[in-house]
Order: structure tokens, then sequence, then C-alpha cells
């Protein structure tokens, strides 16, 4: 009888790196799903200003729209970052030494991914009540408030209003209101002494006072 084919032995190692590409091809097929999410929330994002066009930026669901599209961005980088660093977990030589800690990594990143795929389905149909969608607004605030350093709010602002002047092309200089500031009273010339009293000189006169003139400054 012929020698068995020896067992051929899968250590932990090889297990790791098994769920490790399970969950890249997973992360690869959000990458594409989620792109196209954001890209369809930022065309929805665009109608919702364009049909506003006075006051589109100050709708709170153009607020939520947009907080949406960073959100979900913010979770893809998330968990291709946590990828990344579980494959120079797996590359380490001596795996039993970081055994629990990419244990714990890969839990973290398929929770990043569930996470992802929820977006998937919220995009496809309503919560279920009032309080999920309170719930899931709070989530994203609390996410983006944590990963982004101070002044988000004053950065989506900003962000809406480059967007609605893409759509709705820059808009004219807003009329400052000023205050109604009297006129002040135009300063009038001195008077100066009337000559409706004075006589009228005579053309004798006018010759004798042009030649004395004329010979003074002969004299001079």
């Amino acid at each position: 009888m012929g020698q068995g084919s020896s067992k051929i032995e899968v250590t932990k190692a090889d297990r790791a790196i098994l769920q490790l590409k399970l969950s890249k091809d997973e992360l690869h097929r959000y990458t594409k799903r989620t792109e196209a999410l954001v890209f369809n929330e930022r065309e929805r994002l665009k109608l919702l200003l364009r049909q506003d066009p006075k006051s589109g930026t100050k709708n709170p669901r153009a607020r939520v729209l947009l907080k949406k599209i960073h959100y979900q961005s913010h979770l893809l980088e998330q968990a291709s970052d946590q990828l990344i660093n579980l494959e120079n977990l797996v590359a380490t030589v001596e795996f039993k030494l970081v055994e629990h800690q990419f244990m714990a990594g890969l839990k973290q990143g398929n929770e990043v991914l569930k996470r992802l795929n929820k977006e998937f389905k919220g995009a496809e149909q309503l919560m279920d009540s009032v309080a999920d969608e309170i719930a899931y607004q709070e989530e994203i605030d609390q996410v983006l408030s944590s990963s982004v350093m101070g002044g988000f709010e004053e950065e989506l602002d900003r962000e809406l209003n480059l967007l609605d002047q893409e759509v709705n092309g820059t808009p004219a200089q807003e009329k400052l209101d000023l205050p109604n500031v009297p006129l002040e009273k135009p300063q009038t010339s001195p008077k100066l002494p009337s000559t409706e009293d004075l006589p009228a000189l005579g053309s004798q006169e006018l010759q004798e006072e042009a030649t004395r003139k004329r010979e003074a400054a002969l004299a001079e």
C-alpha cells in the first residue's frame, strides 16, 4: 500500500491571511459602491440647492446630506487603513506575538464594513422610525466631531456655499442695509458785502480811473 499523502497543517497565520483576504475583497466591493453612493448623494445635494437658490444652504436636509457624504468617505478610509495595519501584522515573523492584536483589529475592521453596508441599505429605504433617524444623525455627528479637529461646522458652511456657487453661479454681492445717515448741511461761502446800493460808475469815471493806473505804473 502506498503511503498516504501527508496532511497539510493550517496555521493560525494562514487562517488570518485568509480572513484578511476575504475582508479585502469585501472592502474592494464596498469601495466601488461607496463611491457611487457618495456621487449620487452629492447630486441630490446639488439638486436641493438648485431648487432653492436663495436659502438652500440653510436647509437642514442639505446639511444632513453633506454630513452623510463625509461620514461615508470617513468609514471607507477607516476600513482601508485598518486592513493595511492588519497586513503589516500578518507580515510579522512572530505572528503569535500579535495574534490577539490582529484578531481585535480584524473585528474592528469588520465592524466598519458593517457600517458601510448599513449605509447602502439606508440609501435604499427610509429609517423605520424618527428615533432611528435621530440616532443615526447623532452617530454621524459623534464620528465626524471625533475624527476632525474643531471647526467642522464652519467647514460645512464653507463647503455648502462653494457648492451653491457651483450650482447657481456666483451670487451678486448683497446690498448692505446701512443705517440712514443724515446729510450734513453744505457749508456756505462767506457772505460778501452787497454791491447793489453802490452808485454806478460812468464811462468818464472809468476812463479817468484807467488813466491814473497807467500813470502810476509808468512812474514806478
